[in-house]
C-alpha cells in the first residue's frame, strides 16, 4: 500500500513538475526578451539552418505486453495503402482459467464456443435495430421499431467495406515471459517473429460491425416448450456485454473442445495457469486478404467463452416443473443447466508483422536512402515501418555555429506534410537517435510536453499541414560546450510508450510502435523549397 502511495505522489509530483516547468519556460522567454530589450549590448536575430534528412526502413518492432509499465495495443487486420505498400498483422495471446477453476460437471454439452475481441468505440445515439438477415426494421409489439446503441469504431485504417479472411488456430509456440536464456530479464518479442500454428479452430470472411453488441446462444438441451406441430423449443440465451460495447466474435470448433477440456484425461493440466498455458499454449488468430481494414485493439477485455449445458440435481418446488415432464414438486430430478465458462486474455500477448512496399518510390527510399545529401520526401509509419532521420549538423556546420557565441532564446524543426493528405498520425516524436533516448527537451523542468510539440498542426482551410519541435535546450548544449558531440535525431510515430517513466524516470526510448498510420512530409530537397525541414534559431548575440 505504502508504495502505491509513494507511486501515487510521484506521479503528481512529475506532473506539476511539468505544469511549472511550461509557466516558467514562458516566463524565461518574456524575461529574455525584456531584458535584451533594456540590454543595447546585445543584438537580437534569428537563422535557419540547413540540415540532412533521410529516411530508414524499421526491420520490426516489438510487440509483447511482457513490460508492465509499456502496453502496447495489438494489431489485426490487413490494408494494401497507396503509398506504403502492404501490411498485414496478426495477434497472438496466451489465454487464462477462469477464476473459479475449470469444472464441467455432469455429462455437459458444448452450445457455443466464442472467441470475443472487443473493439474501441465511441457511442452516439441510439438508432433502430435492423434485422442482419433481411435488413428490415425490428419492431415491438405496439409496432414501434426497436432502438439500439450507435456506435463508430476507433483506431481502425484501410479499406473498411472490403472483406477479408480471419483464421484462429491453436498456438504450437510456447510463449515465455522471461528470457529462457537471461531468466532475470522479461522476454522481448519482435514482430518478425515465427510462431507454430497447429489446429485451426475457425476461418471465415470479417467485415468490422460497428454495431455488434449481441451475441445469441441456442441451448440445445433445454427445451422451454413445443411449437404448434409439437417441435421441442429451446432456450436461446442473448448476451449483452456489461458496457455494450461491440466486439468482433468467431465461433470456434466446439468438437475440438469437447476432446481437449472436457474428455481431457489429465486434470492437472487444469490446476493453474503455469500448468495451463504448457497444455494449451494459446490463440493464433491470422488475417489473410489483399486488402481491407487494419485495427487497434485492447486485448484486456478479449476472451473465449465456452457456453455448455450440464446436469444438476435438484429438488423442485410445489409449483415447478424443472424438468419438463408435466410434473411438480419432485426430489432428485435431473435439471439441464445452462452452465458459461470465460477464459480471459492473459499471460503473453504478442502479434506478428508481414509488409511489402510494392510501391517503387518508397521501396527506393527506403532501400537506397541518401546519407549524404538527403531527400525530397520522408516517410513515417509505425508498425514496423519507417522513420526519419535527422543530421542537425552535417559537414562542419557545429563549429560554424559554436564560433557564433550565441545565446540561443528558442530553436525549433518544422516538418511540413507533402501535398494533400487526410489520414495522417495526429503526433509525431523526436528522440535521440544514437542515443536512444528522449531528449531532454520533453523532460526539462523549464520545458515539458506542451513546449517540446510534435502535435499535427492545420492551415487556416482546416487541413494537416506540419509538425513541429522545440529544441531549445538540446540546442543550447551543442553550441554551447566544445565537449559535447553532435547525434543524429529520428522521427517517428508517436506511442503512449514513448512518455517518460515517471516512477523510473527512465528516458529510453522503446521500440514499440502498433499504429500503421502514415504520413509523407518534406526533406531537405530542393534546397530552393521553403517549407523544406529545417532548423530555425533564435539568438542573442553580443555587440562588442
Amino acid at each position: 500500500m505504502l508504495n502505491k502511495i509513494v507511486t501515487i505522489f510521484k506521479n503528481i509530483g512529475l506532473g506539476l513538475v511539468f505544469l511549472f516547468g511550461i509557466v516558467s519556460c514562458e516566463k524565461d522567454f518574456e524575461d529574455i526578451a525584456i531584458d535584451l530589450i533594456d540590454n543595447k549590448s546585445f543584438s537580437v536575430g534569428v537563422d535557419t539552418i540547413d540540415i540532412v534528412s533521410y529516411n530508414k526502413n524499421i526491420e520490426s518492432s516489438r510487440v509483447d505486453n511482457n513490460n508492465f509499465t509499456k502496453q502496447p495495443w495489438a494489431l489485426l487486420g490487413v490494408n494494401q495503402d497507396p503509398v506504403f505498400g502492404y501490411l498485414k498483422s496478426d495477434l497472438i495471446s496466451q489465454v487464462f482459467l477462469p477464476l473459479i477453476g475449470v469444472d464441467f460437471g455432469e455429462n455437459p454439452i458444448i452450445d457455443l464456443v466464442v472467441l470475443d475481441i472487443p473493439y474501441f468505440a465511441t457511442r452516439g445515439e441510439n438508432q433502430d435495430a435492423v434485422d442482419p438477415i433481411t435488413g428490415e426494421i425490428i419492431k415491438d409489439e405496439d409496432d414501434n421499431p426497436i432502438r439500439t446503441p450507435n456506435f463508430e469504431i476507433d483506431s481502425i485504417y484501410g479499406n473498411t467495406e472490403q472483406k477479408f479472411n480471419i483464421s484462429v488456430n491453436e498456438l504450437g509456440t510456447f510463449l515465455n515471459t522471461l528470457d529462457p536464456e537471461n531468466p532475470s530479464q522479461k522476454k522481448k518479442y519482435y514482430s518478425d517473429k515465427y510462431y507454430l500454428k497447429k489446429d485451426q479452430l475457425f476461418s471465415g470472411d470479417f467485415l468490422s460491425n460497428r454495431n455488434d453488441t449481441v451475441l445469441y446462444v441456442n441451448r440445445e438441451l433445454v427445451i422451454i416448450g413445443e411449437d404448434d406441430e409439437g417441435n421441442p423449443i429451446h432456450d436461446m440465451d442473448t448476451i449483452k456485454a456489461d458496457d455494450l460495447n461491440p466486439s468482433m466474435k468467431f465461433y470456434l470448433d466446439k468438437n475440438f473442445f469437447k476432446n481437449r477440456f472436457i474428455d481431457h484425461q489429465n486434470p492437472s493440466d487444469f490446476d493453474n495457469n503455469d500448468n495451463f498455458v504448457q497444455y494449451f499454449r494459446g490463440l493464433y488468430i491470422n488475417a489473410n486478404g489483399t486488402d481491407g481494414a487494419l485495427m487497434n485493439l485492447s486485448t484486456t477485455n478479449a476472451k473465449m467463452t465456452i457456453y455448455y449445458t450440464n446436469e444438476e440435481i435438484k429438488n423442485e418446488g410445489v409449483d415447478e416443473d424443472l424438468n419438463n415432464n408435466g410434473v411438480t414438486g419432485e426430489d432428485d430430478v435431473v435439471v439441464k443447466t445452462k452452465q458459461t465458462m470465460n477464459f480471459s486474455f492473459g499471460g503473453v500477448r504478442t502479434g506478428k508483422y508481414i509488409r511489402d512496399y510494392n510501391r517503387p518510390e518508397i521501396l527506393n527510399a527506403l532501400s537506397n536512402p541518401n546519407v549524404d545529401d538527403g531527400e525530397k520526401k520522408l516517410y513515417i509509419q509505425g508498425a514496423a515501418g519507417s522513420e526519419a532521420i535527422i543530421d542537425l549538423f552535417p559537414d562542419n556546420t557545429l563549429e560554424e555555429l559554436r564560433s557564433k557565441n550565441w545565446l540561443i532564446n528558442e530553436a525549433n524543426i518544422t516538418i511540413y506534410i507533402e501535398g494533400e493528405q487526410s489520414e495522417v498520425p495526429s503526433q509525431l516524436f523526436l528522440y535521440n537517435y544514437d542515443n536512444n533516448s528522449i531528449l531532454r527537451d520533453l523532460y526539462s523542468f523549464n520545458f515539458g510536453p506542451e513546449v517540446f510539440g510534435g502535435i499535427l498542426e492545420y492551415d487556416d482551410d482546416g487541413n494537416p499541414e506540419r509538425y513541429k519541435f522545440r529544441i531549445t535546450k538540446y540546442i543550447s548544449e551543442m553550441l554551447g560546450s566544445d565537449d559535447k558531440k553532435p547525434s543524429k535525431l529520428a522521427l517517428k510515430n508517436f506511442l503512449s510508450t514513448d512518455n517518460i517513466d515517471v516512477v523510473a524516470l527512465d528516458t529510453i526510448v522503446n521500440d514499440f510502435n502498433w499504429i500503421p498510420k502514415g504520413v509523407v512530409l518534406k526533406g531537405n530537397l530542393p534546397k530552393t523549397d521553403s517549407k523544406k525541414i529545417q532548423l530555425e534559431i533564435y539568438y542573442s548575440k553580443n555587440k562588442n
